[in-house]
């Protein structure tokens, strides 16, 4: 069984492990968060480019008569 120190060492070192953690999960969410923004300008910016229109194709050519 473990003493009362070694269990208040243990509890310790597992709430500084979820703090650091929590601290990665704020930034990740930033990180998502900017990235979202970004994704967003971008998709605004080609749909208001000029979509690029058809190229009429080329008239076929006759075929050579056949003898």
């Amino acid at each position: 069984m473990a003493s009362a120190k070694q269990l208040e060492n243990n509890i310790k070192r597992k709430k500084d492990k979820i703090a650091k953690l929590q601290k990665e999960i704020k930034t990740e969410e930033a990180a998502i968060a900017k990235l979202e923004k970004d994704l967003a300008v971008a998709k605004k910016k080609e749909a208001e480019k000029p979509k690029p229109k058809a190229k009429a194709k080329a008239a076929a050519k006759p075929k050579a008569p056949t003898k």
